[in-house]
């Protein structure tokens, strides 16, 4: 019952990090300021998170039922 809340979690923290100034602050010093590439790297932080969510989702789906 743990690891549902636990994706649910990581998955909203994975999706709000790449909006925080210092995320972006230490990317763009990582990339050399090359915006695409963080927006990119972002873009796949929030996919990684809805994934999570997803996952949570079903398994606390599957753990009610």
């Amino acid at each position: 019952m743990l690891l549902p809340i636990f994706l649910l979690a990581g998955g909203i923290l994975l999706m709000i990090q790449p909006r925080t100034k210092r995320w972006q602050a230490r990317l763009l010093a990582h990339f050399n300021g090359n915006e695409q590439k963080v927006k990119q790297r972002a873009n796949t932080f929030f996919l990684l998170g809805f994934a999570f969510i997803m996952a949570g989702l079903a398994l606390l789906y599957r753990v009610t039922t």
